[in-house]
């Protein structure tokens, strides 16, 4: 479920290479794709690879295409805008060092979240986020993200690639972050979550050290996530605790099918 195969659509003026999401089907009931790399030729002769890979978008039933780009890359971002797809958001990837300097908090337990805790922690994926690209594309939206997020921190429990840790306070579950390791020093926060109501009370920015102390006792020293521009609470957290940001990545989602429907 978690393996791709990528796929390339070539022309004499174009190269495109994508493959299928299989994990999102069974949430947004339709096929969906990435585009992994889109390379323009000579923009006056594009329609050859452009047409086999909308052939094999048909074939494969796919309702939703997300593309990232390179922010630097406006000449493929026009091609692909020009043939339906829509500008979502910008997204980026930041990324702290010396892990050694953030504090431990006392009474805050980072800790592997078990299989038994996965309905609750999927329920707070369910609630807490609204500036995911899903939830700010017209044309899937908020009840289809709610499901997505579920889905994925659901999945994350069966994914080897990736683990569960949880926060808690006074024994409740009050955070959790989906963890994939890159290297034997960085690790990849794919999905963090704080649980509904604790927003805006200034806990947010005691789990995160809490949870980037946890690494740095496990041997890491850097640590990347990603953010959408939309977010700017999370964005204002990330810089206060000292990550930095790379140049931004172009997201645009095409719907080939029309509006995705919840039902």
């Amino acid at each position: 479920m978690f393996s791709v195969t990528e796929e390339q659509f070539a022309g004499p003026d174009l190269v495109l290479r994508a493959h299928l999401a299989p994990w999102d089907r069974p949430i947004l009931r339709v096929g969906t794709a990435a585009i992994t790399d889109l390379c323009l030729l000579d923009p006056q002769g594009l329609e050859q690879g452009w047409s086999a890979f909308r052939d094999w978008c048909d074939r494969n039933e796919v309702g939703l295409v997300v593309a990232r780009l390179a922010h630097e890359r406006i000449a493929e971002s026009g091609f692909l805008e020009a043939r339906g797809f829509r500008f979502i958001e910008l997204n980026y990837r930041p990324l702290v060092t010396d892990l050694s300097r953030f504090p431990s908090e006392a009474d805050l337990a980072i800790e592997p979240a078990t299989l038994a805790e996965q309905d609750e922690i999927r329920g707070i994926a369910q609630q807490v986020f609204e500036a995911g690209r899903l939830h700010l594309d017209p044309l899937v939206g908020a009840e289809i993200g709610n499901r997505r997020y579920a889905g994925w921190a659901e999945s994350a429990f069966h994914n080897p690639a990736q683990r569960v840790m949880k926060c808690c306070l006074d024994g409740r579950i009050i955070a959790f972050f989906v963890v994939e390791q890159s290297t034997p020093q960085r690790c990849f926060w794919s999905l963090v979550g704080l649980a509904p109501g604790l927003a805006g009370q200034g806990l947010g920015r005691r789990v995160w050290q809490a949870m980037l102390a946890q690494h740095a006792a496990e041997g890491m020293s850097e640590v990347e996530t990603s953010i959408s521009s939309h977010n700017s609470a999370a964005l204002n957290l990330y810089v206060s605790l000292g990550f930095r940001f790379p140049p931004p990545a172009i997201t645009l989602h095409w719907c080939p099918r029309g509006p995705l429907r919840p039902d």
